[in-house]
């Protein structure tokens, strides 16, 4: 059908196409978007079969165990779930009551992120939105800004090194980088880390995706030095109970090393040499921006990092709170 034909016959439009489209777009797939919808598979088919029609394109490409956008598709993405969520806003003005929610909220964020965020994420959500949920998806690198484009995540905790597109960013506070090493590891046994004891070191390197190459070993390079790394770890997860039980050392953001350290024991000190610092950021996507529960929602992430991560006032970016 044409653009034409769509404009003249828009008054006989059926409008859950596009919430159709849209849930597709999430969930990738006819059984699972079915699924979501409360419909069969037939009929999720049916409904995809009437969207190609509509759109005179495939819109979907079977790719393994997935659906992928063609190019159509991806133009149409962002339009139609902004169109829908103006219409979800004007069918509901309720307002937004924490204690009655029962949304989903789902964050991105690589896991030493989810280490600083979760545990007391979780405490608080208890007690002021006890009904609703949470779900964490593993995203990095070019990921964090697709999946808020597609809708596969509501709000993305990160670094951000510059200002994505087509997203609405809240900068939030800096860290420095730390090293974090058991109470009796050799060399460092009192006093500060010096840099003799830090090259010395044996060395557990964390390095999620798309963080390859640190700035702590850009800087060393720089210096002409070099870490000695005897393992790579893609999941910060085995990093606690590594630096407990052996006597090799890992770098990270003080924030994790905060929460990490804590409950083994382990000692937490300076880097004897100055990096650049991790500047952390929230994302979100503009359809979302003015929903009063995704609102509320950042409001409450922002609240419990401030807690966890940042309660030195020094650290905190200009305009946090808006």
């Amino acid at each position: 059908m044409s653009g034409s034909s769509m404009k003249h016959n828009l008054n006989k439009f059926d409008l859950n196409l596009l919430v159709a489209f849209d849930t597709l777009m999430t969930e990738r797939g006819v059984t699972r978007a079915g699924r979501a919808l409360g419909i069969t598979q037939a009929a999720m088919s049916n409904t995809l079969r009437r969207l190609r029609e509509l759109f005179d394109d495939p819109l979907f490409v079977k790719t393994g165990s997935s659906m992928e956008p063609t190019p159509r598709a991806i133009e149409l993405s962002t339009p139609v779930a902004l169109a829908l969520e103006e219409v979800r806003k004007a069918l509901n003005q309720e307002g937004f009551d924490p204690m009655m929610a029962s949304e989903n909220f789902r964050l991105g964020m690589i896991d030493y992120a989810s280490a600083m965020l979760m545990p007391g994420l979780v405490r608080h959500m208890s007690q002021v939105a006890p009904r609703a949920k949470m779900q964490v998806v593993d995203v990095g690198g070019d990921e964090e800004v697709a999946n808020l484009e597609r809708g596969a995540v509501d709000l993305v905790f990160s670094r951000f090194q510059w200002v994505p597109p087509k997203v609405c960013i809240n900068r939030l506070f800096s860290m420095e980088y730390v090293a974090v090493f058991c109470p009796n590891h050799p060399g460092v046994e009192g006093g500060s880390l010096s840099m003799d004891a830090f090259l010395a070191s044996r060395h557990v390197h964390y390095y999620p995706r798309g963080m390859d190459n640190t700035v702590v070993d850009e800087t060393l390079a720089e210096m002409g030095e070099k870490r000695n790394i005897i393992g790579k770890l893609a999941s910060f997860g085995m990093l606690p109970a590594m630096l407990a039980s052996s006597h090799v050392m890992a770098v990270m953001p003080e924030g994790a090393a905060k929460v990490v350290a804590r409950p083994l024991g382990l000692r937490v000190e300076k880097l004897p040499f100055k990096t650049p610092l991790l500047r952390m950021a929230l994302a979100w996507h503009p359809r979302t921006d003015r929903d009063p529960s995704h609102v509320w929602f950042r409001q409450q992430v922002k609240f419990v990092l401030k807690e966890a991560c940042w309660r030195d006032e020094s650290n905190c970016e200009d305009g946090i709170y808006h």
